[in-house]
């Protein structure tokens, strides 16, 4: 029996797993965004810092779809109801600022529904192939049935102070290392469930605008990030 090559087996899983992610609004690549980029009202944008965000949303019914544009600075990771949805942003440059597309339909219902996500910003910590430009999350409904998650002051936002750095002694090690340093993270602190619907997020913050517009790359001259749709599916 003749066998079918693994790497002809991995084209197929690559295209089939292109073929499942949303096609987004064109609208949005060549206009301003409603959603702002936000972040955490006292904390510096500039420096380590592990956040939350969440926003609870309310539907009439289970949708068939509903597509989101979803990135952030450094990187983060989207839940819904408690459940994994995606990750990245996948890797890219200030002029080219990759946002993920996915479809949250699966994971919503009727009713109050709860979207959370976790944003790390590594600053002097990140690994060396890390652009960043400040701390900063984002997400864009692709149409306007699909508004109610622009990212904004509807959202909360929690510091998670359990994270702290653990530094690389590279002087000590006598050795280069591209990798970044590691974390340190005390349970005690850390706000286990923040992603689940039953979680009291009642003492969290409201978020500040990180920028003062959200635009697609050719939209705008003024250094930050320029948003282009990822090539790569999302993972979770």
């Amino acid at each position: 029996m003749r066998k079918t090559p693994s790497v002809f087996l991995l084209l197929l899983f690559s295209a089939g797993a292109f073929a499942q992610t949303p096609v987004g609004n064109p609208e949005l690549q060549r206009s301003y965004w409603q959603a702002q980029w936000i972040s955490h009202p006292t904390v510096s944008q500039y420096i380590y810092g592990v956040f939350h965000f969440r926003k609870t949303i309310d539907l009439a019914q289970k949708p068939d779809a509903y597509i989101v544009h979803v990135s952030a600075d450094n990187r983060y990771r989207l839940f819904v109801n408690g459940q994994p949805v995606c990750s990245g942003p996948a890797r890219g440059d200030l002029l080219n600022w990759n946002y993920e597309t996915v479809n949250l339909a699966p994971y919503l219902q009727a009713g109050k529904n709860v979207l959370a996500a976790v944003v790390w910003n590594a600053a002097e910590s990140r690994p060396l192939a890390q652009i960043t430009y400040q701390t900063g999350f984002l997400m864009q409904g692709d149409t306007q049935r699909e508004n109610a998650v622009n990212t904004g002051d509807s959202w909360k936002v929690w510091h998670n102070a359990a994270h702290q750095p653990l530094v690389v002694d590279k002087a000590m090690m006598q050795t280069y290392t591209a990798t970044g340093d590691g974390d340190r993270v005390d349970g005690n602190l850390y706000p286990w469930g923040w992603e689940t619907p039953g979680f009291d997020d009642s003492a969290w913050g409201v978020p500040r605008n990180a920028w003062f517009s959200t635009k697609p790359r050719g939209m705008g001259t003024d250094g930050n990030w320029a948003l282009v749709p990822s090539q790569i599916p999302p993972m979770e």
